[in-house]
């Protein structure tokens, strides 16, 4: 496979293909080469969902988006995006080597069962969990996990070193602060913030950390949860992939300013889920190859603020190819 080639290892996908009789579209069980052929089939799911197929479809989507692919490969690293069984946002990813684990936020508590199982193919080890900031649907499967560890051993916790409560309160009482106040009762011993500037090896890849919460963001932004997000980039000998997590617009033009083409990345997983978030100048700096929508179909096609369907069609005219929970697990093989 080609360095970057993208891993399809879904046996609940050809299910699918074979459902609706997409003929040209079979390829072996386990892993499939994307090409022009792949993002066909992306629009066909597209379409399917938006179509609302009665009874089954949507049983089939719950069951593929819970699927746990093979995840080691003696090629290089492994990152899958994890889709919501539930059709909500959230954030779930697994970095992965043939002998280690990294988790990346982890999402609501329903995923606890997949990411037990994903630890317990690790030997019940956690090289490091990225925490990229406090919102729910980022950090509380972490949470329920790290209170009844089972046996599992998580090595390292980064994250964002949080503002000061109060202050967050003060600029946007409409926040939900309920899983950093969990959080912060947890003492974990393990932890590590995370500033702007700081590397970090994860099972042999650099991360860079482009961007954390700091003192005085509160100066351009009431939006500390999100912006204070940890943004980095994972940088291998060939591949980078640029993590993006809640960062939205009060930081989009700044970090276009002090990065500028420096930013660009062969992948991006879109910030805030695709919608609000970061602006044209940034993704177009980015200019990746690919991009990841953590977001359901309704989130991404849905009318009013809370649509991505800006941001998905800004990337289709970037010939970015683009990904979301239509399609998830969702992997690439990184090198």
């Amino acid at each position: 496979m080609n360095s970057g080639g993208f891993l399809f290892m879904r046996k609940k996908m050809l299910v699918l293909i074979g459902l609706f009789c997409i003929g040209g579209l079979l390829g072996t069980l386990g892993i499939l080469k994307l090409n022009q052929k792949i993002n066909n089939l992306y629009a066909v799911v597209v379409e399917l969902q938006e179509d609302r197929v009665e009874g089954g479809f949507n049983n089939y989507y719950s069951d593929r988006c819970s699927y746990i692919p093979e995840l080691r490969s003696e090629e290089g690293w492994i990152i899958t995006q994890f889709g919501d069984p539930n059709r909500q946002q959230e954030m779930c990813y697994t970095l992965t080597s043939e002998n280690g684990l990294v988790i990346i936020d982890g999402g609501f508590g329903y995923e606890v069962p997949r990411l037990r199982e994903i630890i317990a193919r690790y030997g019940n080890s956690v090289e490091a969990w990225i925490l990229t900031h406090y919102h729910p649907d980022h950090i509380t499967a972490f949470l329920d996990i790290y209170e009844d560890p089972r046996g599992g051993v998580i090595h390292h916790v980064y994250a964002p070193e949080p503002a000061d409560m109060d202050l967050m309160k003060e600029l946007a009482s409409w926040d939900d602060f309920s899983a950093l106040e969990r959080f912060e009762k947890l003492e974990v011993d393990e932890l590590e913030y995370l500033h702007t500037g700081d590397q970090v090896n994860l099972l042999g890849l650099r991360m860079n950390v482009l961007s954390a919460y700091e003192k005085g963001m509160e100066n351009y932004t009431d939006d500390l949860m999100n912006d204070g997000s940890v943004m980095f980039r994972l940088e291998g000998e060939e591949d980078s992939f640029l993590f993006c997590a809640d960062v939205g617009i009060g930081l989009s033009d700044l970090l276009v300013q002090k990065y500028g083409e420096t930013l660009k990345s062969d992948y991006v997983q879109m910030g805030h889920h695709g919608f609000g978030g970061l602006g044209e100048d940034f993704y177009r700096l980015t200019a990746p190859k690919a991009a990841f929508f953590d977001a359901p179909d309704w989130l991404v096609h849905g009318e009013g603020d809370r649509s991505t369907r800006e941001k998905e069609k800004l990337m289709e005219n970037m010939d970015c190819m683009i990904f979301s929970y239509y399609t998830a697990p969702n992997q690439i093989l990184f090198r």
